[in-house]
């Protein structure tokens, strides 16, 4: 089994698991410069136009500053600017909105950004990827669907380079830098539910992708030694964030929480997979999600972590790729009644309501199918793998890997997923914390 885990958001993204947890009680300080603070006084001014402010492009024009043309000179940035920016780029190129335009819900972690606050972004992010392909799975996929999918995206990438072109990241860089400069490879809907369908076996190095990442540098410490006591001290809460099964937040306003599993995922972390214990979940383990924006409802989710720390013991092991007879028949049974079907009709049944046709029409049918170009925007879920075991049933399963046309009809559908398509220019976002506006050529500086 596999999943996108707190460790692979700081290998592939460089976002710390560590920091002030990220949650609907995080309050920046409303200092004279911070864009909570201004933001009544500009919205008052504005009056009725307040709400049109947010749209992307007004926001843009509101809140850059103008470089000198005749000298190239650089304007100043102001504080309120600066969390602006921040603003900005969480709305569009981070958390992707639904409403796909600045949300004042991110508005208190882009001033604590802007002060220089250490937040803990990766377990946050990771939340959002979750509640997203919840989404995905229970609704369908639907232009509106906002959320990270992007991040998504680059882990399958990471993870299973049968989707991608070629790559030779630098050790010194995030992962997902070199996953988006690589050329671009487009894959069928079909192709990639095939792929995962059918898909029984991974390799020790391929279930430690991010594992055996040299970035950041606390991946580089060599677990099979005993750190000193201060070196353990930080290790201890680093790994204490990769491997407590707890709930992670997941919004701010709107506040919820999604489960995070990493024992079921143990080869991930080069740990020996056994039968995991039952989870716990402020979600009852349902499709269900649950309000958390009360007050006790994030403190709960945040006692989950630092209890599960109190028994966190750091010993030295080694990097390895096994499964032991418990945990082997905890996945046959798991996996034994899912993966029967041939793949052909499997994904026939599964991509059937899409609103295009995936599939060539079967034999005896008249109608000519219209072929449709299509480009993958993957909702994809890795079910797990028995490396050891030949009798294993598939190991990776694909949710309907949902594509939208290129062709379509709709402009706004159109329009809405190519926003999350340019979502991110990775290499100059990612672990920004700070930035300049300039109307003069669209630039951005300081990332």
């Amino acid at each position: 089994m596999m999943t996108p885990t707190v460790l692979d958001m700081a290998a592939l993204f460089g976002l710390s698991p560590l920091g002030v947890e990220v949650n609907t009680a995080l309050i920046a300080p409303e200092a004279v410069g911070s864009f909570k603070a201004a933001w009544p006084t500009v919205a008052k001014l504005a009056g009725g136009k307040a709400k049109n402010m947010l749209n992307y492009s007004s926001f843009y024009g509101n809140f850059s500053v103008e470089d000198n043309p005749d000298d190239d000179t650089i304007a100043p940035l102001g504080e309120v600017e600066h969390a602006a920016f921040l603003l900005y780029w969480l709305c569009k190129f981070v958390f992707c909105t639904q409403a796909n335009k600045v949300t004042l819900e991110f508005a208190h972690l882009a001033d604590y950004l802007a002060q220089g606050g250490r937040l803990a972004l990766g377990p946050f992010l990771l939340g959002h990827v979750y509640r997203t392909l919840h989404d995905v799975v229970t609704d369908g996929m639907k232009p509106k669907h906002g959320g990270p999918l992007w991040a998504f995206q680059f882990w399958l990438q990471a993870y299973f380079p049968e989707l991608r072109a070629a790559v030779n990241p630098a050790d010194t860089e995030p992962l997902a830098n070199a996953l988006a400069r690589a050329p671009k490879k487009h894959n069928t809907s079909v192709f990639c539910y095939k792929f995962f369908y059918e898909l029984t076996e991974r390799t020790g190095s391929q279930f430690r992708v991010c594992l055996t990442r040299p970035f950041p540098l606390f991946l580089t410490h060599d677990l099979s030694i005993i750190p000193d006591g201060e070196t353990e001290n930080d290790l201890r809460e680093i790994w204490g964030s990769f491997l407590v099964a707890c709930d992670l937040h997941c919004g701010m306003s709107k506040a919820g929480a999604e489960v995070y599993l990493p024992h079921f995922v143990a080869r991930q972390f080069g740990l020996i997979q056994t039968a995991p214990l039952p989870p716990l979940s402020t979600n009852r383990l349902s499709s269900w999600r649950a309000d958390v924006a009360q007050q006790h409802g994030v403190a709960g989710i945040s006692f989950q972590l630092a209890k599960g720390m109190t028994f966190l013991t750091l010993r030295p092991w080694m990097r390895r790729n096994a499964i032991d007879e418990d945990g082997r028949v905890w996945y046959e049974e798991c996996m034994s009644a899912r993966f029967i079907r041939p793949a052909e009709e499997a994904a026939r049944g599964a991509l059937k309501n899409a609103d295009w046709d995936p599939l060539l029409p079967k034999a005896g049918k008249t109608k000519k199918a219209s072929v449709v170009p299509l480009r993958l925007t993957v909702a994809a879920t890795s079910g797990p793998r028995v490396a050891a075991s030949p009798s294993a049933r598939p190991a990776a399963a694909a949710s309907p890997a949902t594509l939208t046309p290129r062709a379509s009809a709709a402009a706004g559908a159109r329009k809405n997923l190519g926003a999350k398509d340019r979502a991110l220019d990775f290499a100059g976002s990612v672990g920004c914390r700070g930035g300049l506006w300039s109307k003069e050529g669209s630039r951005s500086h300081g990332c």
